[in-house]
């Protein structure tokens, strides 16, 4: 909403066609701004309405990055409980995003 017209057009277009996609589509990241359920389910819920609201989109996927462990509600609530069909726990190793950074590798991409 703090984008000129024209960048917001782009976007939603690259998000219409498939080429933009968002993941998780919380506000903040659980257990690191919002480690309480209701407020996990308030902050995905604010992410979740402004993602349809300017782009119709809604997230299928989840990625939790939390260097210091989840919660026992994280799995419940980023799983059938938000619609997603897949979730992402933890971080990338070092040497598989050095593998996907390599311009030369073409058989390890980030998709």
């Amino acid at each position: 909403r703090q984008q000129d017209e024209r960048t917001r057009k782009i976007t939603q277009d690259l998000v219409k066609r498939g080429q933009l996609s968002f993941t998780n589509g919380g506000w903040c990241m659980h257990d690191e701004a919002a480690p309480f359920y209701l407020d996990m389910i308030d902050q995905t819920t604010l992410g979740h309405k402004f993602l349809m609201d300017e782009f119709g989109f809604a997230p299928k996927t989840g990625w939790q990055l939390d260097p210091f462990g989840h919660s026992s509600t994280q799995a419940a609530l980023l799983s059938a409980e938000v619609g997603f069909t897949g979730l992402f726990f933890g971080r990338i190793d070092y040497q598989d995003l050095d593998l996907r950074r390599d311009p030369e590798n073409k058989k390890a991409e980030f998709v």
